[in-house]
C-alpha cells in the first residue's frame, strides 16, 4: 500500500518505472486493447477501448491512461477522477464510463480529438495485489476544404492561376492536370503552411497559356484511402484577347480586311472542330478518370453514392413481433424498439417465442425481392443483427450459423465485431453507430453496412429458402435498439449528398 501511494503522486514517467517493477504481480490478469490502431478526426470524439480481459470489477482499482509513456491523459482511483495529475492539453477532454468499470471496461473516451492526439497511449489497471498494462495507438486525421482557384497575375499572354486549400492532416499531396490527362505539377510553384493548430495549408501557383486554357484541375489527394477533392477551371480565349492589347488591335485591322475576314471565318471554324474534338477526347479522359476511382474506392470496402441511394430506395417498413420476444425483452407500441429489462413478462412460451436467447424477429418475413432497412446501435458493448429463417429453432442453446438457418452479425466487448460463421469470421474495422442491413433473396446475398460512411462491413453469400425474418439482439440489460423509419433514412440519404467541388463517384 506504501508503493501505490506513492504512486498515485507520480508523473507518467514515474507510473511506467513502477509498473515495470512490479509487473511479477499481474498473475493471469492483463487488459485488452486493439491491436489495430485506432482512427479519428479532428474535431470528433473517439473512444480507446481497454478491458479487463478476466471482466473483474475495477470499481475499486486504480486506472491511468498515458499518452507516449509522459503526458497524464486520465486518473481515477477508487471512485474519483484526479483532475489534477492530467496533463494541461488533456483537461475537460476525458470521460471514464463509471457503469462500465463494474464489468471490467476501463475504456477512456477523447473529446475533441486534435493532430497532437496522435500517438501510443498506455492502459494501466493497478489493484492492491496486482496491476497489469497494454499499449495501443490513435491515428489522427483531418480532410480539408476543397481546393480554389483564383487569379494571381498575367505576363504577356500567359496568367498565373494560384490554388489553396487548407485543414489537412497528415499533409496531403496537391496536383495539377489538364483535361487532356497531363500531369502539369513540376511546373508548379508549392508552398506549405502547417498552423499552430498542427494543420495543413497548402498554396500553389500555376503559370499557363491561351492554348492550355481549355480546362485546368488542380486536385488534392490525401491519405491511403486516397480521398480525392478536386476543382477545375476553364479560360476561353477571349479573355486572353480583351487583356492583350495587341491581340485587340490585330483583331480591328483583320475586321476591315474582307480578305482577312474570310480566311478568319474559315479559321474559325476549323477551330471550332478543333475545340469540339478536344472536349470529347477530354470527357472521355475524365469518365476514365472517374472510373478508376470508383474502382479505387470500391476496392476499399466503400460504396458508391449511386449504389447506396439504389440500396437504400429498396427501404422496408421493419417492425417487431412481440409474439417472438424473449420474455425479459420489452417491445415499444409502435414495433420500432426493443429494451433488455431484468424483468420477466410472464409472457406465454409459446413456440415462436425464444426462451434462452434475448432474440427478437419482425413481424415482416420475406421470400423474394430485396429489401432494406437500418439499426441504430450506437456505442454499447455487444448486439447482434441479422436475419433467421422461420423454420430456425428458438428453444434452447442455438447454434448461431447459416447451417442452422441464422445469419448474424455480432459484437462483443464493445470492439469485437465478428460474423457468426462456421467458424466465426472475426472483422478488424471499426464499429458502426447504425447497421445498414440489405438482403438480395434471390442472389443468395445478405449484406451489413457502416451507415455513417457507406462502408461494406460483412456479405453472406449462398442460397436461401423459406420465409426469412430480421432478427435483434439489444444487448446488455438496460440497452435498447431501435429501428429507423423510412423518414429517417430519407433525411440521412439527403444529408449524404457529394460535397460541392468534389468528384462525383
Amino acid at each position: 500500500m506504501r508503493g501505490l501511494g506513492v504512486l498515485r503522486r507520480a508523473d507518467g514517467v514515474v507510473l511506467c518505472l513502477l509498473l515495470l517493477v512490479y509487473s511479477a504481480h499481474a498473475g493471469d490478469f492483463k487488459v485488452e486493447v486493439p491491436v489495430e490502431p485506432v482512427s479519428a478526426h479532428v474535431g470528433s470524439s473517439v473512444l480507446l477501448p481497454c478491458r479487463i480481459s478476466t471482466g473483474v470489477s475495477a470499481v475499486g482499482m486504480e486506472v491511468s491512461w498515458v499518452k507516449n509513456g509522459n503526458e497524464t491523459v486520465h486518473v481515477y482511483v477508487s471512485g474519483a477522477d484526479l483532475e489534477g495529475r492530467q496533463s494541461p492539453g488533456f483537461k475537460g477532454r476525458t470521460h471514464l464510463d463509471k457503469e462500465a468499470l463494474g464489468a471490467g471496461n476501463v475504456s477512456l473516451q477523447l473529446n475533441d480529438v486534435r493532430v497532437s492526439d496522435e500517438g501510443s497511449y498506455q492502459c494501466y489497471v493497478l489493484s492492491e495485489s496486482w496491476f497489469t498494462d497494454s499499449t495501443m495507438k490513435l491515428k489522427v486525421s483531418a480532410l480539408g476544404r476543397p481546393p480554389r482557384f483564383s487569379l494571381a497575375g498575367r505576363l504577356d499572354s500567359d496568367v498565373t492561376l494560384q490554388c489553396d486549400s487548407e485543414g489537412w492532416f497528415p499533409k496531403p499531396e496537391l496536383q495539377w492536370w489538364n483535361v487532356k490527362g497531363a500531369d502539369l505539377t513540376g511546373r508548379a510553384v508549392l508552398t506549405e503552411k502547417p498552423g499552430a493548430d498542427g494543420l495543413f495549408t497548402l498554396q500553389s501557383s500555376l503559370q499557363i497559356s491561351e492554348q492550355e486554357a481549355d480546362g485546368v484541375i488542380c486536385l488534392i489527394r490525401h491519405g491511403k484511402e486516397r480521398r480525392v477533392l478536386q476543382t477545375r477551371i476553364h479560360i476561353g480565349g477571349e479573355f486572353f484577347t480583351l487583356v492583350s492589347p495587341s491581340w485587340k488591335g490585330l483583331s480591328v485591322f483583320l475586321i476591315v480586311c474582307v480578305i482577312a475576314f474570310i480566311v478568319l471565318i474559315a479559321a474559325g471554324v476549323y477551330k471550332y472542330k478543333n475545340l469540339r474534338d478536344s472536349q470529347t477526347m477530354a470527357k472521355q479522359n475524365h469518365e476514365a478518370e472517374c472510373d478508376d476511382l470508383r474502382k479505387e474506392i470500391k476496392s476499399k470496402g466503400f460504396v458508391l453514392e449511386s449504389e447506396w441511394e439504389q440500396i437504400q430506395s429498396q427501404t422496408v417498413a421493419v417492425t417487431l413481433d412481440p409474439d417472438t420476444a424473449h420474455c425479459h425483452l420489452t417491445v415499444s407500441e409502435d414495433g420500432k424498439r426493443v429494451r433488455h429489462d431484468s424483468k420477466d413478462k410472464k409472457a406465454p412460451n409459446t413456440e415462436r417465442r425464444f426462451d434462452h436467447h434475448y432474440f427478437v424477429l419482425g413481424r415482416e418475413g420475406f421470400t423474394s425481392g430485396r429489401h432494406y432497412w437500418e439499426v441504430e446501435v450506437g456505442k454499447r458493448d455487444c448486439w447482434k443483427v441479422g436475419v433467421a429463417s422461420e423454420s430456425a429453432k428458438r428453444k434452447g442453446v442455438l447454434d448461431l450459423s447459416p447451417k442452422e438457418g441464422y445469419w448474424v452479425l455480432q459484437l462483443m466487448f464493445g470492439h469485437d465485431l465478428r460474423a457468426l460463421t462456421d467458424p466465426e469470421t472475426p472483422l478488424k474495422v471499426l464499429p458502426p453507430l447504425k447497421v445498414g442491413v440489405h438482403l438480395d433473396y434471390e442472389e443468395g446475398k445478405l449484406s451489413f453496412y457502416r451507415v455513417e460512411d457507406r462502408f461494406v462491413i460483412y456479405t453472406f453469400l449462398g442460397k436461401f429458402s423459406g420465409k426469412l425474418f430480421p432478427l435483434f439482439y439489444p444487448g446488455e440489460e438496460g440497452e435498447e435498439l431501435v429501428i429507423l423509419n423510412k423518414q429517417d433514412q430519407s433525411e440521412k440519404s439527403d444529408s449524404s449528398k457529394a460535397e460541392p467541388n468534389s468528384i462525383p463517384v
